[in-house]
C-alpha cells in the first residue's frame, strides 16, 4: 500500500488551495493534510524490516556523535546533526532548564520501502550532543510535532504514530528528568484516518494542553484541545471553531496554542470561511484565531480578513499586553504568491489592524515568503521564516528585525540575517540570555541534516559560551540519561474518553482526596496519600480522635503526594485525618489504629 501525505509550510509548489468549492465532500477522500508539517512525501510502508533494527540502532547512535565534527571551522555555528542518506529535520526546539538545548524532529528514508523515526537530541549550550533518543514502533513509522519542557525537569513530546499501515493516532509522551519514558498515551477512535497532535503546553499547575487536528468529523470538527492531567489522563476534550456552531466555516486546523496571562488558551491556525456578502458560497482559506477559557469553553472565533478579502493562514501568536495580541500569518493574494502578514486583535476577538510586509523591503532578492515565529524585545519584533528567491527551492531561512511601530507607520525593517544554504523545515526559540536559537535544514541530494544556529540580538552568529555548566542535574540515577531507543508499541491506548465535564473536573480540583494505608493500621505507622495539592496553598494535615482532640498536625506542601505519620503512643480506636487549605477543610479520611 502507498499512502500519500501532503505537508506544507512555506512557498513553492503544492500549496494548499485557498479556495474550497461549494459542496465540499469528505476531506479524507484525497491526500491527507497535516497542518504544520513541512514537506511532500510519498510513503510505501512495509513491516519486513524489523530484523534490521539492531544494525540501525548501532548505525544511528554512532553517527550522532560522529556528526559533531561537521562544524564550520570559520565560525562556531551552525552545528549539524544527521545520518547519511536520510532526511533528518527538526520540528521544535526549546532551551532546557540546565541551559542546554532540546531538539525534536524526524529521520526519514525515501525509497520503495519508507521508514521514519522520531528523534530527540539533547545538547549542551554550545550544541555538542549529550544524549539522544530515537522513537520507534513496530512498523517503523512515528512522527514528532512538538516538545515542551516541564517544571519537574522532564519533557513532553507529541505527534502521531502509525499503529498500522492504514491509519495514524495522535500520541503524547512524558520523559522524566533522566530521559526515560514515564508514560505514553495513544488516542484511538477518531473519525478521520490521520489525526495528529500539533502542539503541546504545560500549565502553571502541571496540567497539559494538547492541540489535536483532524480528530473529529470532517469538515465540521477537525480541531480539538485535549486537557490532560500531569499523569496523562484525559480531563476534557473539546472541538473548536466547529462547523456545527459556525456553519460559515469548514476544516479548521491549528498550528500553535498559547496560554495567555489570564490562563486562557489561544489557538493560531486556519479555516475555510465563506465571504459575508455571499452566504452559502465559496469558502476561502483565512487566518484563524480561537480563544477558549480554562474550562475549555469557546469564548470567540476570529476568522481574520472577512471584509478585506484576505486569504491565508496564521502560524503563531504572542501576547503583547493583556488586551492586545499580535499574530503572524501568510497572505495569499494568489495561489502562487505569499506575503508575510501581521495581525493585531484584542482579547475579545475584535480585529484592530493588519500590516502586509513587502518581502523586497527585507531583501531585494526575495520574491515571496512567510514568517513563522515571533519574539518581542523592547521596541523590536524578532521574526524568522523562509523566503523564496524567485524560482529556487523554498528558502533560505532568515531572521528579521522589524520596529514595533509597524501598525502606526510603514513597516521599518531594522535588520535581517540570511542563513546561506539552510532551508525549511525551520524552528525557533529564545534563550535565558536573549539569544536566538534555531533549527533549519542543510540539504544535499538524497540527504538532509539538522542545522543548529545561535544568534545574538544583532543577528550575528554568537560566540561559544566558555562557562562551566552541569547538565541533567535533576537526574539522580547514576549513568543516566543515556542515548537509546524508546519504543511506542506499549503506549496506553485511550478509547472512548468518558471524561467528566469541565465543571465537574474543576469542582474536583477544589478538594484534596485522601487515602490511608494500611487501614486499619497496626505497624506503628500510617501513610496518607494526597491528590490535587498542586492546586492549593497554606495546607495542613490534622488528625483528630473521636472526641475531636487534635492528635497530630503537620504542614502539607504543593505537589506533595504523601505523608508518613508515626502512630507510636497512639491509643487504639478510630480517627479522622483532615486536610485544610487556607483554613478550610477540603478532604478527610477515617482510619483505625489497632
Amino acid at each position: 500500500m502507498v499512502s500519500f501525505r501532503y505537508h506544507y509550510m512555506g512557498t513553492g509548489t503544492g500549496v494548499r488551495n485557498p479556495l474550497v468549492i461549494k459542496g465540499w465532500g469528505k476531506y479524507n477522500n484525497g491526500p491527507i493534510y497535516h497542518g504544520d508539517s513541512n514537506f511532500i512525501s510519498m510513503i510505501g510502508l512495509n513491516t519486513s524490516n524489523r530484523n534490521n533494527m539492531k544494525s540501525k540502532i548501532k548505525t544511528l547512535l554512532a553517527f550522532v556523535l560522529a556528526l559533531q565534527s561537521l562544524v564550520l571551522f570559520s565560525q562556531p555555528w551552525p552545528k549539524y546533526y544527521g545520518e547519511p542518506n536520510k532526511y533528518d529535520f527538526s520540528k521544535d526546539i526549546v532551551e532546557s532548564y540546565d541551559k542546554g538545548y532540546l531538539m525534536c524532529g524526524n529521520i526519514q528514508v525515501y525509497s520503495n520501502e519508507a521508514e521514519q523515526w522520531g528523534w530527540i537530541i539533547k545538547t549542551d549550550i554550545n550544541g555538542e550532543v549529550i544524549w539522544d533518543k530515537v522513537l520507534e514502533n513496530q512498523i517503523h513509522l512515528t512522527y514528532i510535532r512538538a516538545i515542551e519542557k516541564t517544571m519537574d525537569g522532564g519533557l513532553l513530546v507529541c505527534g502521531l504514530v502509525y499503529p498500522s499501515i492504514y491509519y495514524a493516532d495522535p500520541f503524547v509522551m512524558k520523559l522524566n528528568a533522566c530521559g526515560e519514558k514515564e508514560w505514553c498515551k495513544q488516542f484511538s477512535g477518531a473519525y478521520d484516518s490521520s489525526p495528529s497532535a500539533a502542539d503541546i503546553k504545560e500549565t502553571e499547575t502541571g496540567e497539559i494542553i494538547l492541540l489535536v487536528n483532524e480528530w473529529g468529523t470532517s469538515p465540521e470538527e477537525t480541531m480539538h484541545l485535549f486537557k490532560l492531567s500531569h499523569e496523562g489522563d484525559v480531563l476534557w476534550k473539546k472541538p473548536f471553531c466547529s462547523g456545527y456552531v459556525h456553519p460559515e466555516g469548514a476544516i479548521p486546523l491549528g498550528h500553535r496554542v498559547l496560554i495567555t496571562s489570564e490562563s486562557d488558551f489561544l489557538i493560531a491556525g486556519e479555516v475555510y470561511w465563506e465571504n459575508p456578502w455571499n452566504p452559502g458560497g465559496t469558502k476561502v482559506l483565512r487566518p484563524l484565531f480561537v480563544m477558549a477559557d480554562s474550562l475549555g469553553n469557546e469564548k470567540w472565533v476570529l476568522p481574520f480578513g472577512l471584509q478585506d478579502t484576505i486569504a491565508g493562514e496564521s502560524y503563531n501568536v504572542i501576547e503583547k499586553t493583556k488586551n492586545e495580541f499580535i499574530g503572524i500569518a501568510s497572505l495569499w493574494p494568489t495561489q502562487n504568491e505569499i506575503k508575510p502578514l501581521f495581525i493585531k486583535f484584542d482579547n475579545e476577538g475584535a480585529s484592530l489592524d493588519y500590516q502586509i510586509i513587502n518581502v523586497k523591503e527585507i531583501d531585494t532578492s526575495f520574491s515571496e515568503g512567510h514568517l513563522g515565529y515571533i519574539f518581542l524585545k523592547d521596541s523590536s519584533y524578532y521574526l524568522s521564516g523562509t523566503f523564496e528567491i524567485y524560482s529556487t527551492e523554498v528558502g533560505p531561512v532568515t531572521e528579521v528585525i522589524i520596529d514595533t511601530n509597524l501598525f502606526e507607520t510603514e513597516p521599518q525593517i531594522v535588520d535581517h540575517f540570511i542563513h546561506d544554504s539552510l532551508f525549511w523545515p525551520y524552528t525557533f526559540d529564545t534563550t535565558y540570555n536573549q539569544r536566538l536559537i534555531s533549527n533549519s535544514t542543510f540539504k544535499e541530494t538524497g540527504n538532509w541534516d539538522i542545522a543548529l544556529s545561535k544568534l545574538n540580538l544583532d543577528l550575528e552568529y554568537d560566540t561559544l559560551d566558555p562557562g562551566n555548566y552541569v547538565y541533567d542535574s535533576l537526574c539522580s540515577t547514576p549513568g543516566l540519561p543515556q542515548s537509546g531507543f524508546i519504543f511506542l508499541d506499549d503506549c496506553d491506548i485511550v478509547t472512548g474518553m468518558d471524561v467528566p465535564s469541565p465543571e465537574e473536573y474543576y469542582a474536583f480540583l477544589e478538594t484534596i482526596p485522601i487515602k490511608a494505608f494500611p487501614n486499619p493500621a497496626s505497624e506503628g505507622q500510617i501513610t496518607f496519600e494526597f491528590k490535587n495539592t498542586e492546586h492549593h496553598k497554606n495546607m495542613e494535615l490534622r488528625c483528630f480522635d473521636i472526641f475531636g482532640k487534635v492528635i497530630h498536625k503537620e504542614k502539607v506542601y504543593r505537589y506533595q503526594g504523601e505523608s508518613k505519620v508515626s502512630l507510636i503512643n497512639w491509643q487504639k480506636g478510630m480517627y479522622v485525618a483532615v486536610v485544610y487549605s487556607d483554613g478550610f477543610p477540603v478532604g478527610e479520611r477515617k482510619f483505625v489504629v489497632q
